[in-house]
């Protein structure tokens, strides 16, 4: 091995140990983006350094993360954590239906991830209004992941916008008896007031 590619391997390594380790991974941005100038390109080192910064960077740069994404994609195309990540990209962007086709792709790399399946349905409701799409989405992560309350809370929102209000009902109420929040006592309310537009 060159001496270049083992310096890109024992970097690697360096971050992985600092992730498992780190209170806020963010501490490791200035490691990973030595490993991406470093690393030679389409090597797993160049991958990694460029999933890594995607998912560090999506909240306080949704934009740039969108880029590193894209450049794992393109080594990747069916990496599901890529394809995940720049959905949240466009989704915090605004780009709604590029985020709905990104978590498609996301969905059919890992289609047992509730997550994915949540984060569609959610967008589909929310953002752009498609409640009846949202359903199947949403109850596939229920059904995967019925200890959220996030899931069942989106759920049970979407099927109160197509006129299931009983069965949202059931479903938040479920989810309360585990663990409530004011955003499920809010959604409650608004369920028993028959969910207003």
């Amino acid at each position: 091995m060159d001496p270049r590619r083992q310096q890109a391997h024992e970097l690697r390594h360096q971050i992985e140990w600092a992730l498992a380790r780190a209170l806020d991974p963010r501490d490791v941005l200035p490691l990973l983006h030595r490993l991406a100038r470093l690393a030679d390109d389409g090597s797993e080192e160049k991958i990694f350094a460029n999933l890594h910064l995607a998912e560090l960077l999506v909240e306080r740069d949704p934009w740039r993360a969108a880029l590193y994404a894209r450049r794992v994609l393109a080594r990747r195309p069916d990496d599901d954590r890529g394809w995940a990540t720049l959905a949240l990209c466009q989704t915090l962007l605004g780009n709604y239906r590029f985020a709905v086709t990104a978590y498609h792709h996301a969905i059919a790399a890992a289609p047992k991830n509730p997550w994915y399946a949540h984060n569609l349905g959610h967008l589909l409701d929310v953002a752009l209004g498609r409640a009846d799409e949202a359903i199947g989405w949403l109850k596939r992560a229920y059904q995967s992941a019925t200890y959220s309350g996030e899931v069942a809370a989106s759920y049970a929102h979407a099927l109160a916008r197509v006129g299931r209000i009983a069965d949202a009902r059931r479903v938040l109420t479920r989810a309360m008896k585990r663990a409530s929040s004011r955003e499920h006592a809010a959604l409650l309310k608004w369920l028993e007031q028959g969910a207003p537009a």
